[in-house]
């Protein structure tokens, strides 16, 4: 009996994927089409005379796109006047919206107001068209555009093309979707000029790279960069100041594309006693955040807390009132290349041999 059960839940299974697969083709030719109309010039993609950088993926979410942008800005921002543009995911909004540091995250996203409250003088700005908030931008003027998540947004032609893909999860080994997590086909990895495998072990080894060069194995005009997280001091979301976990009973709460490497660090340092996990850009509500406190006040120690991500923060900082006095700490991460890759020298040679054409744009 129970062995007609197995077959049973087998066969339902591989007909589910099956129709993953299914629905993956018609997707994908979908999206073959769209990328030939452009490729052929019957969609055109505008070109900018002042230097702009996209930074995106071709699978779902989850590889560290604005970390890297948060890396790329401490790169630049001292010499260069830096704007920062997104679509705004998850956002409740319509149209183009410059991000303040008051502004709702309902109405900029979340991974906006991050940017925007890490670096106050930095433009960043959200708009579905990219070619919308372009020209919104350079009424202000600047000397280099950001565009977080734009792999896919074949409107605007960036003049650098940076693709990022997770050391465990690599592009190469992925399907389209829904049967995979791709948006596009593998083979459109093309475009990228810059490509940037993230979240590795550190340090890394020879063999592990040349097995990830192996892997990827990327056009002759393309730089293979290799890059890990490292994660900072945690802070209180409430008065900023710093807050050890390290020992006590911890309730983490993540709304993320991929919590793994968060989970296997937060319990090398503490007792992970709840992991409340959500999808990504999840939008917490009431009932949420109190599952959150019961099972807080359920544990019967002192020597405890909540943890978040520094993304996650800029959405529960909305229920303050309900936490009442509770600690709220979140973990900051910080994006850091392996030695001897030259990330930066690409990036800053780029921006420097074509930052004359901006004061053209300007003008």
């Amino acid at each position: 009996m129970l062995s007609k059960k197995i077959i049973k839940l087998s066969l339902n299974f591989s007909f589910f994927k099956f129709l993953l697969f299914y629905f993956s083709i018609f997707y994908g030719i979908s999206v073959f089409l769209r990328n030939v109309l452009f490729d052929v010039g019957i969609f055109s993609s505008k070109k900018y005379q002042i230097p702009i950088i996209s930074v995106g993926n071709l699978s779902v979410g989850g590889t560290g796109k604005s970390p890297l942008v948060e890396y790329i800005l401490r790169l630049t921002d001292s010499q260069y006047k830096v704007a920062v543009l997104s679509r705004g995911y998850g956002r409740n909004s319509k149209g183009f919206k410059w991000v303040k540091i008051t502004s709702s995250v309902k109405d900029v996203g979340d991974e906006s107001l991050q940017i925007v409250q890490k670096f106050p003088k930095i433009n960043v700005a959200v708009s579905e068209s990219r070619n919308e908030g372009i020209k919104e931008i350079l009424i202000k003027g600047c000397d280099l555009i950001l565009l977080d998540d734009a792999y896919q947004h074949r409107w605007v032609k960036p003049g650098l093309n940076v693709l990022l893909t997770t050391y465990d999860d690599l592009f190469v080994n992925d399907y389209l979707l829904p049967f995979g997590k791709l948006r596009e086909s593998k083979k459109n990895f093309d475009r990228a000029d810059i490509i940037v495998v993230t979240k590795t072990p550190y340090p890394l080894l020879p063999l592990d790279e040349y097995r990830l060069k192996e892997q990827i194995y990327p056009l002759h005009n393309q730089n293979l960069c290799f890059s890990y997280l490292e994660y900072l001091e945690p802070a209180s979301l409430y008065n900023k100041k710093a807050v050890s976990f390290e020992g006590k009973e911890v309730i983490l709460v993540t709304a993320i594309a991929s919590a793994k490497s968060l989970k296997e660090y937060v319990d090398s340092k503490a007792n992970v006693v709840s992991h409340f996990e959500f999808k990504d850009h999840y939008n917490f509500n009431k009932k949420d955040i109190v599952k959150i406190i019961n099972c807080y006040n359920e544990i019967d120690s002192k020597e405890k807390l909540i943890l978040t991500t520094e993304k996650d923060a800029t959405r529960l900082v909305l229920f303050e009132s309900y936490f009442n006095g509770i600690d709220i700490v979140y973990l900051p991460i910080k994006f850091k290349f392996h030695p001897k890759t030259n990330f930066n020298e690409l990036i800053l040679k780029y921006v420097e041999q074509n930052k004359v054409n901006s004061k053209i744009s300007r003008a």
